[in-house]
């Protein structure tokens, strides 16, 4: 669980996101963010970083029709619902 390899992580997802992956890059972007918020605590640079892509995939995923390619993880799930109440009240 080094930030390292949290980087790796980000970096890979980044390459699944651009290619539409989305349940390939979701599992990826949530270890990473784990282990920054572990390892760096939730205010760093860097894990604010990992927190928009995972957002912004997550977005993208609702956008598409795309979430039932998500996994269950308890962090995807929470935020996918707060983002969704949010966009039905836009």
């Amino acid at each position: 669980d080094h930030p390292d390899v949290a980087a790796s992580l980000n970096n890979l997802a980044n390459l699944y996101y651009s290619q539409g992956r989305y349940g390939d890059a979701e599992p990826l972007y949530a270890r990473s963010l784990t282990i920054l918020e572990s390892q760096l605590g939730a205010n760093h640079p860097n894990t604010q970083t990992c927190k928009q892509n995972f957002l912004s995939l997550l977005n993208q995923a609702i956008a598409a029709g795309q979430t039932t390619q998500l996994s269950d993880h308890p962090l995807t799930q929470a935020v996918l619902q707060q983002l969704q109440m949010g966009n039905s009240n836009a």
